[in-house]
């Protein structure tokens, strides 16, 4: 599970689906999720758990390998500058300095092209106006002719 987590194929969307997860929990309670609470959205079939453990294996063990075992997919998550987190520090997740501009990005792109169709609607309307004022025009001259 750990390859899955932080591969080259695989670690960057696995990384971003933590990170989404992440900001979302923080709009919506203004705290991070715990790593229990994140590993458990991902995994949601396995209890956030990576594989199954043997039942002679002791509780405090269990605990240790989970620990370890999201501790070092989190800090590969770090690396790759999709999360963040303080050590020790309970719901201190939070996205990272490149979740953070793919976003901006993303959000400059959506601005960009909201602003590039309304502004050819806006060229579309004005060419509509110019013509319907040009016949206008041209209705007023005949009309005039005609007296």
């Amino acid at each position: 599970m750990f390859e899955v987590f932080t591969g080259d194929d695989t670690g960057d969307e696995w990384a971003l689906a933590a990170a989404i997860f992440i900001a979302q929990t923080r709009r919506r309670t203004a705290l991070g999720p715990t790593f229990a609470e994140l590993f458990t959205h991902l995994l949601p079939e396995c209890n956030g758990l990576p594989s199954p453990f043997p039942p002679e294996m002791e509780f405090i063990e269990r605990r240790r390998a989970v620990a370890a075992f999201r501790g070092h997919v989190t800090i590969d998550w770090r690396r790759r500058g999709l999360i963040s987190f303080d050590q020790g520090v309970t719901r201190s997740l939070r996205v990272g300095r490149v979740f953070r501009e793919r976003s901006r990005h993303r959000q400059v792109a959506r601005l960009a092209g909201t602003l590039h169709l309304g502004k050819t609607m806006s060229d579309a309307m004005a060419t509509n106006g110019e013509v319907s004022e040009t016949r206008t025009e041209a209705t007023r001259s005949a009309q005039a002719t005609d007296r």
